[in-house]
């Protein structure tokens, strides 16, 4: 191959008009020579938006454009990448030729700016062919058809043309003028049509003729052009005969082209091209076509076969089409990015290259090339995140991917934290690419755990959870296209060093000394329940508790003193569960000793030995003569009493509510008829406890799947009595409707299911049994007179969907209901007490209901032989007023069932069976000091007649 790039040559740049004339110093341009054409690509973002392409001669400067490039045989657009791409045929226009063997093109690529102003970069380019021509060369570039023909081949004979073709050129020929190029152009159905070649070259063809060939040139889609089917495949087709005239000689050459014009096809793996094996009119005897060579390429380049085949490419040839498979994605290709609706997309284009070289009858050899650019449709690509996080490493390593190169990280969001990239490395977080073989990149952030971006949450078991929640902007570039992409990422670590705590008891404290850990922001220390204003810093905190003080927990008091008990709880700052807990016990011993607890039990201890003569302990009471001392030795009693025994008095003196009681002696009297003398002393010690009036204790319940509660104050208590009415109207007091509600396994009601949630497929039936318990009268009827489904166990929660209404079965759009009637068995002694009822999906439109479904009815029980609504098992329309005045005489109550966890078919549901958590009722101990236990009781009331039961 012969190659010569010349820039500034002399007499090119007497022929530039004023501009800049600039030298490619810094390789933005790419020339090569290829054979048959001349090649040269830039980088679009290089060349710009406005820019053009000029071609010189020696005659003057030619500025292309698309139609002038097309009949030309020059080709110039953007890849996929953005570069652009420039390619000019041999034989096109002002290419100068010597001997067909070496050419010569001048062109200059101008660059415009905002303000019109031109930059210009002169080339000049030498080729040689790589090959000799072959007798017929056809051409099927992006813009347009070029068939060569060499001159030496014989005149075409009658056989060479379709006879009527023939014929038509022949006559035309015989009476043309001398000396002169001219085409006859062939239509179905139309006559031929001649013109020289000028007139050809202003119809927008090209005629021409070198050294050794006679060329034809024409765009697509041109007004003598035609679309013909060959093997189900759409071809543009032009018959034309060229032919000069001179006294001794008619040559008459047929020049006519055939290009596939189908586009490419995407199957979802692979990128696909179809083209007939035997193109018409370039064949007109198939039984005569063989084969020669076919090769496939890239890029106007064929590949060898073990390159293709290596990059995944399939060419395959049968006896009408060849076909060439690219997958998605192989090398030689190119991937272009795109959002929509922030989703991350991506396309995938090749520019394929198809050689087809054949002989037949007519023609030695026929090559047929074609250059033909493959694109498939957008396809949603999620990117994916990757957590190759060590923990020994201590911190985060995450790796976002897969991109093209088309993809940059623009900035991130951390924990809600907005920053730029470098904001984000100057706040300690290392971001970097990483390049791969196939092009792609990822993009890898890398944080220590330490780091504030990173929120620490303490779970328990010494076990610390670092979690990472990052949202990427990223951006498409050229078209800036912004893409967002959430990910979270959690480590736990058992790194966690809590506080140490060493306490000790001192005659009139208990002291805690706290050394801290490595997360104490995540706790708080409390003396019991009650937080203290204090913080956990370096080196350590001392917490001193006088005696006496709130938080003291007494475990018992006696003669021999007062055993005390004070909680130190770390408790975590987010959830208020305490983490551990640090308990110190001490002694103290007591002399005189009051003790009023919140709970109203009063303990003292009265010494005795003051008066003179001293009292005996034992012999101490309360002001109830009956409350004696629960322990007593020679100088000291205890007594244990509440402050509503014992002959306590109470008084309210301003804010505080005051009980009195005193420990005293009963002296001995002598005479004990008429006394007048003792010798005990009289020993009286007045004991008080103050409650402060405004300080009160609330006591929390909660109780499921009732009615809302009824919001007024008030104390007291609550029955749930069913009742019937008699004709008196008095009613009559029976136990609380004994009702069961069961799912069974399938409609043979045989099996149960005993631990809930249950799972099960959409399309299987739900089948419930409702059964009444311990029934008053044999007569007595089990109706459900309403059945409803909701997806949580509160009986009026919404939505709702009817399932039975009045005794009538209710079916919606997605699901239909039924009764299965029960029979006397063994199982089922009473069938008169049992109702079963079927729920069957119809499809999975309404997700909303078969995620989780409860199931409720109002049953109703009656007396068979008195309601006559106990005969009637569904009254429709006007007639159901009637029905409820006869129900009126029967007994109501609710039952529910549940939960039922619905998955779609083939699906798999991890459920695990539901568990009752108590609540237990938090009163906090308010020490030592006095104080009063109130109770705030809610009083929860539900309507007459509305009894139900859990299961």
């Amino acid at each position: 191959m012969g190659f010569r790039l010349l820039l500034g040559v002399a007499w090119l740049c007497a022929v530039l008009p004023a501009g800049l004339v600039a030298q490619d110093l810094s390789g933005n341009f790419v020339t090569e020579c290829r054979d048959r054409y001349f090649w040269m690509s830039t980088n679009g973002k290089f060349a710009g938006g406005n820019f053009r392409f000029d071609v010189i001669d020696r005659s003057g400067v030619y500025p292309l454009n698309d139609s002038y490039a097309a009949a030309c045989g020059f080709t110039y657009s953007f890849n996929l990448p953005g570069d652009l791409i420039f390619r000019a045929s041999f034989l096109a226009c002002h290419v100068e030729s010597v001997n067909d063997v070496s050419y010569a093109l001048q062109y200059r690529f101008v660059r415009l700016d905002s303000l019109g102003r031109e930059t210009v970069y002169p080339f000049s380019l030498s080729c040689s062919t790589e090959s000799p021509w072959n007798p017929r060369e056809v051409v099927c570039e992006e813009n347009y058809m070029e068939v060569s023909v060499r001159k030496n081949v014989p005149v075409i004979a009658q056989e060479g043309l379709a006879k009527e073709d023939w014929e038509a050129a022949l006559s035309i020929a015989q009476e043309a003028v001398m000396s002169v190029w001219q085409v006859v152009f062939h239509q179905t159905g139309m006559p031929p049509k001649t013109m020289n070649a000028a007139d050809a070259r202003t119809e927008g063809y090209f005629i021409n003729s070198t050294t050794s060939r006679v060329l034809f040139r024409s765009p697509y889609g041109m007004a003598k052009s035609e679309v013909v089917m060959v093997a189900g495949i759409p071809v543009e087709a032009i018959r034309a005969t060229v032919f000069y005239k001179q006294r001794w000689m008619l040559l008459l050459v047929d020049t006519s082209a055939a290009c596939a014009k189908n586009p490419s096809v995407f199957d979802g793996t692979y990128l696909s091209w179809v083209t007939p094996r035997l193109l018409s009119p370039l064949v007109l005897h198939p039984t005569k076509f063989v084969d020669k060579q076919i090769k496939m390429g890239v890029e106007g380049r064929p590949l060898d076969e073990i390159t293709a085949t290596s990059r995944g490419y399939q060419l395959l040839v049968n006896s009408t089409a060849v076909k060439i498979s690219i997958p998605f994605g192989a090398v030689g290709g190119y991937r272009k990015s795109h959002v929509i609706d922030n989703k991350y997309n991506q396309m995938y284009a090749i520019d394929l290259f198809l050689e087809h070289q054949w002989a037949d009858d007519l023609w030695e050899v026929t090559q047929h090339r074609s250059f033909k650019p493959a694109r498939s449709p957008y396809l949603p690509e999620t990117p994916y995140v990757v957590n190759n996080t060590i923990p020994s490493e201590k911190g985060f390593t995450v790796t976002l991917g897969n991109f093209k190169p088309d993809v940059e990280l623009k900035n991130l969001t951390i924990n809600g934290v907005p920053l730029t990239l470098p904001e984000a490395q100057n706040r300690g977080v290392k971001i970097s690419e990483v390049q791969h073989p196939n092009g792609t990149k990822d993009f890898v952030l890398k944080v220590p755990f330490n780091n504030p971006l990173v929120s620490a949450e303490y779970i328990g078991a010494l076990i610390r959870r670092y979690t990472l929640n990052i949202n990427y902007t990223l951006n498409i570039v050229p078209q800036n296209e912004p893409y967002f992409h959430p990910a979270a990422i959690v480590c736990d670590v058992k790194d966690v060093n809590l506080p140490d705590v060493k306490s000790f008891c001192t005659n009139r404290s208990v002291v805690f000394e706290v050394t801290p850990g490595n997360m104490d922001s995540s706790w708080e220390l409390c003396i019991g329940s009650r937080p203290l204003p204090y913080t956990i810093a370096e080196p350590k905190i001392t917490i001193e508790l006088p005696l006496f003080s709130i938080g003291y927990i007494y475990e018992d008091i006696s003669l021999r003193g007062l055993t005390v008990r004070v909680e130190l709880n770390m408790r975590n700052v987010k959830t208020l569960q305490v983490e551990k807990q640090f308990v110190q016990r001490c002694p103290i011993p007591t002399r005189e000793l009051l003790v009023c607890f919140p709970n109203g039990v009063v303990t003292v201890v009265a010494v005795t030995m003051e008066p003179i003569p001293v009292v005996e302990p034992s012999k101490t009471t309360l002001l109830d003569k009956t409350c004696k001392p629960k322990e007593f030795d020679s100088t000291r009693a205890l007594f244990t009493f509440t402050v509503n025994t014992c002959g306590t008095r109470s008084k309210i003196v301003g804010n505080y509510l005051i009980y009195e009681n005193e420990v005293v002696y009963t002296r001995a009297l002598f005479p004990p008829n008429a006394p007048v003398i003792t010798r005990d002393s009289e020993y009286r010690l007045t004991i008080r406890c103050r409650y402060p009036l405004n300080d009160t204790v609330k006591l929390l319940a909660e109780r499921k799947a009732v009615p809302a509660p009824y919001t007024g104050k008030g104390f007291g208590s609550l029955e749930f009595n069913p009742y019937s009415q008699g004709s008196g109207g008095s009613k009559k007091f029976r136990d609380v409707l004994n009702l069961k509600a069961r799912i069974a396994r399938d409609v043979s009601y045989s099996q149960f299911y005993s631990t809930f949630p249950v799972s099960q497929s959409m399309l299987e039936p739900l089948f419930l049994e409702v059964e009444l318990l311990h029934p008053q009268n044999l007569s007595d009827q089990l109706i459900l007179q309403d059945c409803w489904a909701t997806e949580t166990p509160e009986l009026d929660a919404s939505p709702q969907w009817d399932l039975v209404t009045d005794s009538c079965l209710t079916s919606g759009d997605s699901y239909k209901t039924q009764f299965h009637p029960v029979s006397a068995s063994a199982l089922t002694k009473s069938p008169h007490h049992l109702q079963r009822l079927e729920v069957q999906a119809r499809s999975a439109e309404d997700q909303v209901l078969w995620k989780q479904v409860y199931l409720h009815c109002l049953a109703v029980v009656c007396d068979s032989e008195k309601a006559v609504a106990c005969n009637k098992t569904c009254i429709t329309g006007v007639k159901r007023s009637a029905r409820s005045v006869e129900q009126a005489d029967s007994v109501k109550g609710y039952i529910s069932a549940g939960p039922v966890q619905i998955v779609p078919e083939g699906g798999i549901a991890g459920v695990k069976a539901a568990g009752e958590t108590p609540l237990a009722p938090y009163i906090p101990v308010l020490g030592v000091a006095v104080g009063v236990l109130l109770l705030a009781v809610v009083v929860f009331a539900a309507k007459a007649m509305r009894c139900w039961v859990s299961v």
